[in-house]
């Protein structure tokens, strides 16, 4: 799987920040539900100062838990791991399987 990517998002406070604030996750955040990965928090952070604020956010819940099942469940065997992923799509009853390598 290829390293994650960030992506960045300016927006306007709500309110007045005289003391710049600083929040962040630094991993992910996740839990182990029927068998499964599920991802609660990616790793963020946010920024607010005056009336501005940045936040940030690596990647989205659907590559924490493509890249939890291959390191945690599959031992970091990609093929292993895209054959035994048991999520499908409910209208086109193909695997959701994200081939992240190639993007």
């Amino acid at each position: 799987m290829r390293k994650p990517k960030w992506s960045y998002r300016f927006y306007k406070n709500y309110r007045f920040q005289w003391i710049p604030n600083l929040y962040r996750v630094k991993k992910v955040l996740w839990k182990d539900k029927f068998e499964s990965p599920r991802c609660e928090r990616e790793p963020q952070f946010r920024i607010e100062w005056l009336w501005f604020g940045l936040f940030g956010i690596q990647e989205d819940d659907q590559y924490w838990e493509q890249w939890l099942w291959v390191h945690v469940y599959c031992d970091g065997n990609i093929e292993k791991a895209e054959q035994t992923w048991g999520w499908i799509d409910m209208d086109t009853k193909e695997s959701t399987w994200v081939n992240y390598a190639s993007k």
